[in-house]
Order: structure tokens, then C-alpha cells, then sequence
């Protein structure tokens, strides 16, 4: 157990501080940033009150810590519809910045200490201290009003003298954050370029296998939500790659897709193609599977596949790279050997050749597969390597990088 004492604004050194953490993703299944929330909120609970702030109407602390193996029984949990931020037209300066300032400020200002897990701009921290973490910059906004000039409806000299309080507007935003982090060196690297903010790089937590014990089996597993909207996991990719992968499946090679999927029409459509898909390919398919049975697939698996980004323009649509990759540092410590996409965070979490694969072209992925299918010991040896490479992400090692950054 993690001892933690913060110091709390106006509240003193050594006593409890209020705690809000604030998970700006909104739609889809329950995913990364929610898990992420949810263990940095458990450790903190211990010693502080804490706050989880969230945009899911639906959304319920007992599901949550059951989903994702936490106790949250000391946290609260506090929904907000969500405002969507929108650059005010006037053009007196005094009064952008009350409207900047004003936008979601009570999401911070009842706290001495306010984490924000976002995807998107955020907005001024309003509380003492103020933790930003970068998910990932869902934009370039520079590409956007007011800094992109569009049309005639205003002179040359103003057009600048706009970009200049909007440049200086933007700094004023995150230096109310007095500490700023991103999940990975991938998405550091794109809020450098397109938020132009320095971060320092804070690994999600991994949950592990645990003490469960299962033989491996001749099987490849992948994790992913089901769905169709910009950060998809090409599930209909992997599916046909296994159909086709005939030399695996003569020697009882199975595939097992696993997913989240929401109530989305959408997803819900996609599931259901996704499946037709696997009943033809000879794979298994499953939705919303229990953290039980999930933690069991894993220990199960010898190979683990991922493929978000493949196909992916990554010059022009980075976010729909992968921008961590907590399902796969999951099944490397579970022993699982990844088999997965050289793009986004990936890279960053498996060591090709050692802890596992990455590839480039769905050959590579089932050149990769068949290597570890046709030769026992160098899949023994790469699952021992994958396990090791697992430790580094822990959840002790994500609170404790989290809590010295403070």
C-alpha cells in the first residue's frame, strides 16, 4: 500500500485535501482514461477526499470498481453535462478573457488539488493546483478560429492582433495547470506540436494477471472496443487475417475478440458485422466480457494482436493511432507475446524481437504469428521477456511517477 500526503492549499500541510479528477471522454464504452481515474482516485482516497467528475449519466462507482478490480467505496462520484467549448466572437479583449475563464470553471473550483484527464481543450484550473493530463490533443488548433484566418469580414491588422491574444490566451490556459503529463512520448510529442505544450511522460497503469493460474492454450486473443467512431481497433482487420492464417488453424490455433461495445447504434451494427465476420473466419467473438473471464483470457492466450491505426493516414489523423496501449502491456503481463501495429505508443511498449512483434503490413502480422506458432521456444522465451517488460507499468508505478511529479 502507497502511503500519500499531499499538501493542500488553503487547507495546510498534513491534513486532507480535497481532490477533484475530472474524465473528460464522454461517449463510448468505458475505457483507458476511466481506468486510469479509477486507480489514481483509490490510492488517493486513502488519505484525502476525492471527487471523480464525469460526463456519463449512467456511469456508477460500484460498476466502475467492479469493472475495473478497484475500490472506490471511499471516492464520490459527480456528473456534469458536458458544455462544449466555443471561441467568443467579441473582440474586447477583457471580456474573451471573462469568457475563457468562466467556460466549466466549476469543475475546479471546489477543489484544492484538480486532475484532468482530457482528450480536448481544456479549461482554465481554477483550483491551487492543477494536474493536466494529456490523453491525447484531439486537435490542431492552430488549424481552427480564431488562429486560422478565414474570410474577409475583418482588416489585416486585427486578423494579427487576434492571433496574438488567442497565442496568449492559450498560454495563460495551461500555465494555470501547475503540472502537465501525457500517457505516452506518442502523445507528448503531438500536444508539443499541436497544443505547444511540454509534458512529462506518465505511463498508464497496467491491472496484471494477478495470481490467476491457467494453461496457455493455441490461442490468440486481441481487446478493443467495438466501434466505428475515429479511434477504432480493426477488429474486421484482425478477423480476416485469422481466416486466412489456414497453417494456425490446422494445428488448433484458435482466435478469441474481445471488446467493450456501448449501446451506440453504430457499434451496434458494427458488432454484428464483426461477428458475421468471425463465425466465417472459425474465430470466437465477445462483447462486454466480465473482468473475471477477461483476466482469464489473458492468462489463457499465447499470442496477443493489436492493430489500431492500420490503414490510418498518421501524418494527417494521429489520434486514431494508438495512444498508449494499456489491453497490450495487460497480456504481456500475462505472458501473452504481442503481435502488434508499429504505430502510435506501441512502439514504446513492445521491444521488437524480444518482448514481442510489431509490423507494418498484415503479411508481417501473420509472418510474426506463425513464428511463435511453428517454434515452442522462442514463444517461452518471448512470453518470459513479455512479462518482465510488463512490470514497468504497473499501478504502483503509475502512482508513485504521479504523486513525485507533484
Amino acid at each position: 500500500m502507497i502511503e500519500i500526503r499531499l499538501t493542500g492549499g488553503a487547507r495546510g500541510r498534513g491534513v486532507e485535501v480535497k481532490i477533484g479528477i475530472y474524465n473528460q471522454p464522454l461517449e463510448g464504452a468505458i475505457g483507458g482514461s476511466e481506468y486510469c481515474a479509477a486507480v489514481l482516485s483509490e490510492a488517493l482516497s486513502r488519505s484525502h477526499d476525492v471527487e471523480v467528475i464525469h460526463h456519463r449519466a449512467g456511469l456508477r462507482k460500484e460498476g466502475l470498481g467492479e469493472f475495473f478490480a478497484v475500490d472506490l467505496s471511499g471516492i464520490r462520484l459527480r456528473y456534469v453535462p458536458y458544455k462544449p467549448y466555443h471561441y467568443g466572437h467579441s473582440r474586447t479583449p477583457w471580456r474573451r478573457v471573462r469568457e475563457a475563464r468562466s467556460w466549466q470553471s466549476d469543475l475546479s473550483e471546489p477543489y484544492d488539488v484538480f486532475v484532468n484527464f482530457t482528450h480536448d481543450i481544456p479549461p482554465f484550473c481554477r483550483a491551487p493546483n492543477g494536474v493536466l493530463v494529456v490523453l491525447f490533443p484531439a486537435i490542431d488548433v492552430h488549424q481552427m478560429w480564431p488562429w486560422n484566418v478565414v474570410g474577409t469580414d475583418c482588416s489585416w491588422l486585427w486578423r494579427r492582433m487576434r492571433v496574438a491574444y488567442s497565442d496568449w490566451e492559450w498560454k495563460k490556459r495551461f500555465a494555470s495547470y501547475s503540472t502537465k503529463t501525457a500517457i505516452s512520448r506518442f502523445s507528448r510529442d503531438w500536444a508539443r506540436r499541436w497544443w505547444e505544450v511540454d509534458c512529462e511522460v506518465v505511463y498508464p497503469p497496467v491491472t496484471g494477471c494477478g495470481p490467476v493460474v491457467e494453461p496457455k492454450t493455441n490461442s490468440i486473443l486481441s481487446v478493443g472496443r467495438f466501434t466505428t467512431s475515429g479511434h477504432t481497433k480493426k477488429q474486421r482487420e484482425m478477423l480476416v487475417a485469422f481466416g486466412s492464417l489456414k497453417a494456425a488453424q490446422s494445428r488448433g490455433w484458435q482466435y478469441h475478440c474481445i471488446g467493450g461495445l456501448s449501446d451506440v447504434c453504430e457499434d451496434q451494427e458494427y458488432f454484428h458485422e464483426v461477428s458475421h465476420l468471425a463465425t466465417a473466419s472459425g474465430a470466437r467473438i465477445t462483447a462486454n466480457i466480465e473482468h473475471r473471464d477477461l483476466r482469464r483470457a489473458y492468462a489463457q492466450a499465447k499470442i496477443f494482436w493489436h492493430a489500431t491505426g492500420y490503414g490510418e493516414d498518421d501524418s494527417h489523423h494521429p489520434e486514431r493511432q494508438e495512444h498508449f496501449g494499456i489491453t497490450t502491456a495487460e497480456a504481456m503481463s500475462a505472458g501473452c507475446v504481442p503481435v502488434v501495429f508499429n504505430m502510435g505508443a506501441q512502439p514504446e511498449i513492445v521491444e521488437h524481437g524480444a518482448s514481442g512483434f510489431v509490423w507494418n503490413t498484415l503479411e508481417e502480422l501473420q509472418h510474426y504469428t506463425m513464428l511463435l506458432v511453428r517454434d515452442g521456444a522462442l514463444h517461452a522465451k518471448m512470453s518470459e521477456a513479455a512479462r518482465q517488460r510488463a512490470q514497468i507499468f504497473s499501478r504502483e508505478s503509475f502512482v508513485k511517477r504521479f504523486l513525485n511529479l507533484l
